[in-house]
C-alpha cells in the first residue's frame, strides 16, 4: 500500500474520530448550560395502574390506566384503559419512560407468558419479551440499567432479562425455589420469596409447606443463602438502607400473617412480628414507616415504624378510609397512592391519594379491577434513539454517526427535520 495514501487515510480516520468525540463533549457541555430550564417544564408526573379484570363474557379486557398527576381536573387527568393488555398482568416496573409488565394466561397468546414493554410517552406497546411458555411471570426487579430479574412461580425459577436485546439470557434455578413470587434488591443481592404451596384437588384447597427467602448474588446470578420464614411468604420489600421486610399471609384460616425483618448485612432474621391478621398489600415511605392493608377482618391501614420497631397504628386503630387497596406505592412527594379495585362488571375502580397528614387528597376513577400502581416521571423521549428506556451515551453516539447526513428515515434525526446536525445532538444531551 502507498505510504502517503495510508498516512492520509489513517489521519482522516483520526480526525473524524476526534471530531465526533469533540462533538459529543461539546454537545454535552452546551446542554448543561441551556437545558435545565427546558427540561423542568417538560416532565410528566404519571401514575400507571394495572386494571387486572379480564373476562370475555363481561366484555372486559385487562388494561392500563395512565393518570397525569399534575392535571388539576381529575377527569381529564385519567386515560382510562388506554392500553389493552389481556391475560393476567401481574406487576409494573418503570425504567425511564418505559413500563415493563409481566403477563401470563392459561390460554396461548403471543403476549402471554411475556413481558410487555409500554412507551408511556406515546401510550403504546412497543415490544414484547417472550418468556418460557407456562412459566407465569410474577414480579420484576431492576438489577442494573440493562438487567431485570423476573420471578416465575409455575416453573420455580428466576429469569434474567437483557434490556438491550429484549431477551431472556439466563434462567436461575435452585432447590430452594418453590413458587417464586416476590423479589426485592438491596446491597447487590436479590431476595426472593418462596410461598411453597400446592393445590390439593382432592381436598379442594391449597396446601402450604415451609416458606423460604432465597438470596441471589446479582453478579454471579447464583443463590448464596436460603432463610426459613413462616408459611406463605409472598410480599417483600426493603427500606433502602439495611433491612429487608417479608410479609407472610398464613393460610387464610387458623394461621395468621407475619412481618419478618432481615438484616441485609448479615442476612439473618432480626425480628418476627405476629400480625394476628391476614395482611394485604404493603408499602414503605422515606421515614421507614410501613403501611399495611389490614384485610377484611381489620379493614384499613396499619402503620409500623421500622426503626422504632413499634406500631403507630395497630389493628385496633386502622385508617379505615383507605381500606381495600390491592396495590400501594409512595411518591417522592410523600403521598401514598392506593389502587382500590372493584371486581364486579359494573363498578369502576379507583386510585386514592393519601397525604402525609393521613387525609384523602384525590380520588381518580379508573378501569376495572385496579390491582397494581407505579409512578413515573417522563420527559419527551424522541431522544431515546435506540428506545431502550433511557437517554444515554449510546443515543448520542448513534446521532453522531449520522451527523451531517440528510434524508428520510435517519436514525439520528431526533427532531424529524430531515437533517442530522447539532440540534439533534443537543436534544439528546438535554435529556441525559
Amino acid at each position: 500500500m502507498n505510504r502517503d495514501f495510508f498516512f492520509r487515510r489513517h489521519l482522516s480516520f483520526r480526525l473524524n474520530h476526534k471530531l465526533t468525540s469533540l462533538l459529543l463533549i461539546g454537545t454535552m457541555f452546551f446542554s448543561l448550560l441551556v437545558s435545565y430550564g427546558f427540561s423542568q417544564s417538560e416532565v410528566e408526573n404519571l401514575a400507571v395502574v394495572i386494571n387486572a379484570l379480564d373476562k370475555d363474557d363481561w366484555n372486559i379486557t385487562s388494561s392500563l390506566s395512565i393518570v397525569d398527576l399534575d392535571e388539576p381536573n381529575l377527569k381529564r387527568a385519567v386515560d382510562s384503559e388506554v392500553i389493552s393488555i389481556g391475560g393476567v398482568p401481574s406487576d409494573i416496573l418503570i425504567h425511564g419512560h418505559l413500563a415493563y409488565i409481566p403477563n401470563f394466561d392459561w390460554l396461548s397468546n403471543y403476549t402471554h407468558d411475556s413481558i410487555i414493554i409500554v412507551n408511556l410517552e406515546r401510550r403504546e406497546i412497543i415490544g414484547v419479551i417472550p418468556i418460557q411458555a407456562g412459566s407465569y411471570p410474577q414480579q420484576l426487579a431492576l438489577v442494573n440499567s440493562n438487567k431485570i430479574y423476573v420471578t416465575c412461580d409455575n416453573t420455580h425459577q428466576v429469569h434474567v432479562i437483557n434490556i438491550g436485546s429484549r431477551s431472556v439470557t439466563k434462567i436461575i434455578s435452585d432447590a430452594s425455589f418453590n413458587k417464586t413470587t416476590g423479589i426485592t434488591i438491596l446491597n447487590r443481592k436479590a431476595y426472593v420469596t418462596n410461598p411453597s404451596w400446592e393445590w390439593d384437588a382432592a381436598a379442594n384447597k391449597s396446601v402450604y409447606h415451609q416458606s423460604t427467602v432465597s438470596i441471589i448474588d446479582t453478579h454471579t446470578d447464583s443463590v448464596v443463602k436460603t432463610i426459613a420464614v413462616p408459611i406463605n411468604a409472598g410480599g417483600i420489600l426493603n427500606d433502602g438502607d439495611s433491612t429487608v421486610i417479608v410479609k407472610t399471609t398464613g393460610n387464610y384460616s387458623d394461621i395468621t400473617g407475619n412481618l419478618v425483618f432481615i438484616d441485609a448485612t448479615t442476612d439473618e432474621i432480626t425480628k418476627t412480628v405476629d400480625l394476628k391478621l391476614t395482611p394485604g398489600s404493603f408499602a414503605i415511605n422515606s421515614q421507614k414507616q410501613l403501611f399495611i392493608q389490614g384485610g377484611w377482618k381489620y379493614p384499613g391501614l396499619l402503620i409500623y415504624d421500622v426503626p422504632m420497631q413499634d406500631w403507630i397504628r395497630d389493628r385496633e386503630n386502622t385508617l379505615e378510609e383507605f381500606a381495600g387497596g390491592s396495590g400501594m406505592t409512595f411518591g417522592d412527594d410523600g403521598n401514598l397512592y392506593i389502587a382500590k379495585p372493584n371486581w364486579t362488571a359494573g363498578g369502576l375502580s379507583t386510585l386514592l391519594v393519601m397525604g402525609m397528614d393521613e387525609t384523602l387528597l384525590k380520588t381518580y376513577q379508573l378501569g376495572h379491577g385496579t390491582d397494581k400502581v407505579a409512578l413515573a416521571q417522563v420527559v419527551p423521549r424522541n431522544a431515546d434513539v435506540n428506545d431502550d428506556g433511557f437517554v444515554d451515551i449510546k443515543d448520542l453516539v448513534l446521532v453522531a454517526q449520522d451527523f451531517g447526513e440528510s434524508g428520510e428515515g435517519l436514525v439520528g434525526d431526533v427532531n424529524g427535520d430531515g437533517e442530522v446536525n447539532i440540534l439533534d445532538l443537543v436534544l439528546v444531551a438535554q435529556h441525559f
